[in-house]
């Protein structure tokens, strides 16, 4: 894909909010020479009508624009991945460690990010194989009970090597991008993206023994559900609920492909996590 790229697409949290964050952007291509291309939703908030399904708009376009929250950005992925198409989330939401660029800022972003003055950061995907389907997941893949009030029982394979039986309410395998997702609400660890890393992290674990588990990242990881399990669901980045059959097996690597994200310059990881966590240096009195 050539960058600066001739032709950009916007894709919006389905939200009034995002309106004149949509405009802004919309002015700055137009004004640069760049056409653009917008996601179903974008399209629905100007009243325009139209707009192109995820996979198609980003198949068009040579940079992604997403105005909202992580979840907006982990519904884009897949096909980022898959095309090698970057993508630039401005935080529309509360938290937001993916969509780490501001809102309040977009007009002077996307003019340095049209300009190439801005920082490309490539994270791990995960490939995660379940009968004969594939799925790409940036943050993680659960395995979890449904809403009976029960725990499950899971094995867990590192290389065809048995290393637990596991009963808990489920597991959770991250990247690092993913550690501050699911995963540190679990008690799991914060592991920066440039560390080759996976992260197993049990879900209210039945013995206490069982913690998180910080694996090479050259793994292929196994987890097989119970024969006698009644309802067990398989979750890719929050996005595709799966249920999983009795005594089936899921395996989980990491992809060859990578998420190209754009990063804001004023910004380390560091200071994202300072930022987001709310970790404020309070001088003492």
């Amino acid at each position: 894909m050539p960058f600066p790229p001739d032709r950009v697409g916007i894709i919006a949290k389905p939200h009034e909010a995002a309106l004149p964050y949509i405009h802004s952007a919309i002015r700055v291509c137009e004004a640069r020479g760049v056409s653009v291309r917008l996601g179903i939703e974008a399209a629905g908030i100007l009243g325009w009508g139209g707009g192109l399904e995820r996979n198609d708009l980003v198949a068009e376009c040579g940079l992604i624009v997403v105005i909202g929250g992580d979840g907006t950005f982990l519904s884009v992925a897949p096909a980022a991945v898959k095309h090698g198409v970057p993508i630039a989330g401005f935080n529309l939401g509360t938290l937001g460690f993916l969509t780490e660029l501001g809102t309040d800022s977009i007009q002077t972003a996307l003019e340095k990010l049209l300009s190439s003055e801005m920082r490309v950061s490539e994270r791990k995907v995960l490939r995660v194989e379940i009968g004969d389907s594939r799925y790409l997941a940036l943050n993680d893949v659960v395995t979890s009970k449904g809403n009976i009030a029960r725990i499950i029982q899971l094995e867990l394979k590192v290389n065809h090597s048995h290393i637990a039986h596991i009963r808990a309410d489920g597991l959770i395998i991250s990247t690092p991008t993913g550690s501050t997702a699911y995963s540190l609400s679990a008690g799991g660890p914060i592991v920066n993206p440039e560390v080759n890393a996976l992260v197993i992290t049990p879900i209210c674990a039945h013995s206490l023994t069982l913690r998180p588990l910080v694996v090479p990242d050259g793994l292929r990881l196994t987890v097989t559900r119970d024969e006698n399990e009644s309802e067990v669901f398989v979750t890719i980045d929050g996005q595709k609920v799966l249920p999983m059959k009795a005594g089936q097996a899921i395996h989980v690597s990491v992809d060859e492909r990578r998420l190209k994200m754009i990063e804001s310059p004023e910004i380390n990881y560091f200071r994202l996590l300072s930022e987001k966590l709310n970790w404020g240096y309070h001088k003492c009195h």
